[in-house]
């Protein structure tokens, strides 16, 4: 009988251990699926924010932060030809600088710096058109989020959200987010062209400064390029910059709204942030 007392004994407390276990369970799968759920809500509200801010005139443009500017290559050529002096024989010493801002009209040189401007400016009046229509392609990468790595991701860095979010679908929001771009590209006009015309156009300029020949002396007649040491350049896939330098502005702006809600309770506008990022404070 006490042997059949205690065996009832030891079911029970096994019984009620298992109990509190699976209790115990199930309570951490919610918790973690809460805060998945908040990490998600999270980003959706940090991605609506910087999409409406990008998304207007001047978005880009205004923002130094995200600010959209010429190609690597094209920006470093610009520099190495700004950086040369020369004495052309039969006007003097010119500068780079001279002749990429003003242009030398005895030489049949223009002026590039105003179009370069504008390149810029239809460049970010792209990305700002385009970003409009950003929104639905971020809420369709955040819905495929899993929770796997939920925690780590909410007592990780300020912006461990955003960093998994570009960690797992910036390819996938590149591809496509690029025909938005190159639909902005090649119909928002700056003047009368559109913006891929004003960057071949502006490709072919600078191109035909460097080949512009000068001459230093009697029997010399080189290339500006060949005195700057640079060579002419192609055409870039400007639609793919754009792209990929829009996401890159979308992206800091989604930082700063997550780090934004991870510090200020007043940016936790729903009441799945409260309860999940209140964790943190």
């Amino acid at each position: 009988m006490k042997n059949l007392t205690r065996l009832s004994l030891f079911i029970s407390i096994l019984f009620l251990t298992s109990c509190d276990f699976l209790n115990d369970a199930v309570e951490e799968q919610e918790n973690t699926i809460n805060i998945a759920e908040g990490l998600k809500e999270a980003l959706k509200v940090g991605t609506d924010t910087a999409t409406s801010k990008l998304a207007v005139v001047d978005g880009y443009l205004s923002d130094e932060a995200v600010k959209i500017l010429l190609p690597d290559e094209l920006e470093g050529q610009i520099a190495a030809l700004k950086a040369v002096e020369i004495d052309v024989l039969t006007i003097g010493t010119i500068t780079g600088e001279q002749i990429y801002n003003t242009g030398v009209p005895l030489l049949g040189i223009p002026s590039l710096a105003d179009k370069e401007e504008e390149l810029i400016l239809g460049l970010n009046r792209a990305a700002e058109e385009a970003a409009s229509e950003a929104g639905p392609i971020f809420f369709d990468a955040i819905r495929g989020i899993t929770i796997a790595d939920a925690e780590s991701i909410l007592y990780g860095s300020d912006t461990a959200a955003t960093a998994y979010l570009i960690d797992n679908t910036y390819q996938s929001l590149f591809d496509t987010f690029e025909p938005k771009v190159d639909n902005a590209v090649n119909s928002v006009s700056i003047g009368n062209r559109t913006v891929d015309e004003v960057y071949s156009n502006f490709v072919n300029e600078f191109n035909d400064i460097l080949n512009t020949s000068v001459q230093i002396s009697l029997f010399e007649n080189p290339t500006l390029g060949s005195i700057a040491g640079i060579q002419t350049i192609e055409e870039s896939d400007i639609s793919a910059y754009a792209t990929g330098r829009g996401l890159d502005g979308l992206f800091l702006k989604v930082q700063d709204e997550e780090a934004n809600i991870r510090n200020n309770v007043n940016a936790r506008v729903t009441s799945i942030l409260e309860e999940v990022f209140g964790l943190l404070d």
